[in-house]
């Protein structure tokens, strides 16, 4: 039997009836088990986003699926209900990237590389921060998202992994120890690139940047991907500005008459500076017959950064 497609009104019902039973209720009847990846959040309650497409497809194709005949992740059922207009939240909190690893080495670094309760203020200032850290798309965030307790609970990961630690070494992941060995090889390096993660967050430095297509989901930049963006953005944005300035020099020597003239006009206020613009037309002219290299400003010469 086929699988057929699912509408907002099917979709609603089966919410109904979610309400009507109950979560164990509604879940017993239809042999489904709680959500481990989305729930599906309505009039500010959620519900097993699985459980609820399924049953659903009953109201729009005339049976309900069984648990086997689809997935819960973002690529199914939670899609399904996403293209339907419904708002999706994940039931755990993403995992930790490299960006969010870097401020946590950093802490437990200050911290004398031990670990840090979830009351400690500066746990708690990190989690606000994290918070606000434009990687995780809101779907993924839940109500426990880098929370204080979270955030407690990384640098006892990250504590455990260090070399001197004599305990026992908690679950945590590979980048853990990446970023640790990191801060260990190159302290004063990793600090400063820290505390530049730090000063975009709280200035918003980082919020419009949107993500790159070079960008892969199993790729992080030794800085992070946010410091990564803002260097690519900056990048682009001196190339512009050279662009802009050859196209200029370029329109110079093909019509120097006329932009002499479009320019005289302004020359006012330039005089007065000690600056004529036929001055700046022969110094754009020379630069143009000398060289597509010649018309580069140095001042917006590429720079090395750390």
């Amino acid at each position: 039997m086929r699988k057929g497609a699912i509408s907002r009104d099917g979709v609603l019902k089966a919410v109904a009836e979610y309400d009507e039973l109950g979560r164990e209720g509604f879940l017993s009847k239809y042999g489904y088990k709680p959500a481990t990846g989305y729930l599906l959040v309505h009039e500010e309650r959620t519900y097993d986003s699985k459980a609820i497409v399924g049953v659903a497809h009953e109201f729009d194709q005339g049976r309900v699926l069984r648990p086997d005949e689809l997935s819960g992740g973002r690529s199914h059922a939670a899609r399904w209900l996403a293209g339907l207009g419904f708002v999706i939240r994940s039931s755990r909190s993403p995992d930790w990237t490299r960006d969010e690893i870097i401020l946590a080495c950093d802490l437990a670094m200050a911290n004398g590389w031990k670990r840090l309760e979830y009351d400690d203020p500066r746990v708690v200032e990190l989690s606000a921060l994290l918070q606000v850290m434009p990687i995780h798309p809101e779907e993924l965030r839940n109500e426990l998202f880098r929370n204080p307790g979270g955030v407690a609970r990384k640098t006892v990961d990250i504590t455990s992994r260090h070399p001197d630690y004599l305990g026992k070494p908690t679950n945590g992941n590979v980048l853990d120890v990446e970023v640790m060995n990191d801060f260990l090889a190159r302290p004063a390096e990793m600090t400063e690139v820290a505390q530049r993660i730090r000063q975009g967050l709280t200035s918003g430095d980082f919020q419009d940047l949107l993500p790159e297509a070079e960008e892969e989901d199993d790729y992080d930049a030794p800085e992070g991907k946010l410091l990564l963006r803002r260097h690519r953005s900056r990048e682009r944005n001196k190339a512009c500005a050279r662009r802009r300035s050859m196209q200029c020099c370029a329109r110079a020597v093909s019509s120097p008459v006329k932009h002499a003239v479009s320019t005289s006009s302004r020359s006012t206020a330039t005089a007065e500076a000690g600056t004529s613009s036929v001055t700046t037309l022969s110094l754009c002219m020379r630069r143009a017959k000398a060289g597509p290299s010649s018309m580069i400003s140095p001042s917006y010469a590429p720079t090395a950064t750390a």
